[in-house]
């Protein structure tokens, strides 16, 4: 290291995957599963299932966290693995090879592939989308998700009590609900079709607990990937599923208007986002979002353009 360098912590839950060198690692003892933040859930609940048939599944970070020198590094990595897992990525998706199926190339001819589905279901959040700017995807500040009442609000000029008292009023015509639901259940299908493992079924059946954001699975809709893996590789026994929900960090608010629309429970809806444990109020939520909206007015006003065919089904 030079004077000029800044030695870099290594994150505990990463320092295996730091550690690994290709030179010395045993030929198809370490396994990987590629793609976003359901990649670790998958990975958790498989690993002890390797562990019994020798291969270790070490932990990556997310796809849309790796920069080029670690894709490097997994390259190097993978031409000794014995088991990749991924899920759709497409190529030069951010940084070159990263796509899954460039990944797949890399790996011995022995080597084992699982096709894992990335499961993305709006039927339970029919307001939830994401927002880009000409650059790309902008994360909306405390829950990383865009809701389209506030989205629209910001482009109306609305101040916070305002746009909540409509978030809190307005419900959502209930065939516009169950339309969007139907195409989100066909799509996911669509997408899973050529892939080993279908969630789309789980979903379903999973009701008003198959999801706790668009893309963060509850752990009975994870378990189907789990299982399916298993089943796909031939290893017998059941995935290990932990006693806390894997992605229910951040849970989505899901009102009754929709669970009715869609048949489901009323009882179970949630009115207000829970954040870490923590219901937190519309109005915490509203305020720095519109402020994200007043100093980047491109995001929503594209946003809106986007799902205007959406949002007037939807009553908006």
């Amino acid at each position: 290291m030079t004077d000029n360098q800044v030695e870099v912590a290594v994150p505990e839950h990463l320092r295996r995957w730091h550690e690994l060198d290709p030179a010395t690692v045993e030929p198809g003892s370490v396994g990987f599963v590629w793609g976003n933040c359901q990649a670790e859930s998958i990975r958790r609940m498989v690993a002890p299932a390797g562990a019994a048939h020798g291969v270790e599944f070490v932990r990556l970070p997310p796809v849309f966290e790796m920069d080029e020198a670690e894709v490097g590094r997994l390259h190097a990595l993978l031409a000794v693995a014995g088991v990749l897992m991924t899920q759709p990525v497409k190529d030069e998706y951010r940084v070159p090879g990263c796509g899954s199926e460039q990944l797949v190339a890399l790996l011995p001819a022995d080597a084992r592939v699982v096709r894992v589905p990335t499961t993305y279901y709006e039927g339970l959040f029919p307001w939830q989308v994401h927002a880009h700017d000409a650059d790309g995807r902008v994360d909306a500040p405390l829950t990383d998700y865009h809701d389209l009442r506030l989205l629209d609000a910001a482009v109306r000029g609305w101040d916070v009590d305002r746009a909540v008292a409509r978030i809190e009023e307005l419900e959502p015509a209930a065939d516009a609900v169950r339309d969007l639901a139907a195409r989100s259940q066909a799509e996911l299908r669509r997408r899973n079709a050529d892939l080993d493992v279908d969630t789309t079924d789980a979903v379903v059946a999973g009701g008003a607990e198959a999801m706790w954001t668009v893309n963060h699975p509850a752990n009975a809709t994870l378990r189907e990937v789990g299982a399916g893996v298993l089943a796909t590789l031939g290893w017998p026994g059941e995935p290990d599923v932990p006693d806390h929900q894997m992605l229910g960090g951040s849970r989505a608010p899901l009102e009754a208007a929709v669970l009715t629309a869609l048949g489901l429970d009323p009882a179970a809806a949630r009115p207000r986002w829970s954040l870490a444990g923590r219901d937190v109020p519309w109005a915490e939520v509203a305020g720095p979002q519109l402020q994200l909206y007043a100093e980047q007015p491109d995001v929503a006003r594209r946003a809106v353009e986007k799902y205007a065919e959406r949002t007037a089904a939807l009553g908006l």
